[in-house]
């Protein structure tokens, strides 16, 4: 599939070293991959920090995110 190819070129990158900006539907998908995320809501940055704490925090993924 498409987006397992696309998810083992960015952990490359990754490995590089290399920064990415993602941009993606898929949140959890996304912040798996991710070091760091940012949440925004009408244009504001409602969220900023790491990935694993929006996977961890129950309030932050009902509240912005929907899972």
């Amino acid at each position: 599939m498409i987006v397992d190819e696309i998810e083992k070129t960015l952990r490359l990158i990754k490995e590089q070293g290399m920064t990415t900006v993602i941009v993606e539907q898929n949140a959890v998908r996304a912040l798996e991959l991710a070091d760091r995320a940012v949440i925004l809501e009408s244009g504001s940055i409602v969220f900023d920090g790491a990935a694993s704490e929006v996977l961890e925090n129950e309030t932050l993924r009902a509240e912005y995110l929907a899972i």
